[in-house]
């Protein structure tokens, strides 16, 4: 048996977004819910994806930090 690849694609984040929300519609008609429950997958996925994607390299921290005026953190994105 052929073990399945991880496909990852690109698209906006505003299709996401509606995906999303539309998603969370089908589970329920209340506003208020449709809202939390995509508020919840959206946070999740975020999370997940940074925990995924590799650290800035430190020249772009720094051109960053140096625009804002803040000090660069590891935690900062």
């Amino acid at each position: 048996m052929r073990s399945q690849a991880l496909i990852q694609e690109t698209i906006r984040l505003g299709d996401l977004i509606v995906a999303i929300f539309d998603e969370a519609a089908y589970y329920s008609s209340d506003p208020k819910e449709v809202s939390r429950l995509a508020t919840q997958t959206l946070m999740h996925m975020l999370r997940a994806a940074r925990r995924t994607l590799a650290p800035l390299p430190p020249s772009i921290v720094s051109n960053r930090t140096r625009h804002s005026g803040k000090q660069a953190s590891a935690e900062a994105w």
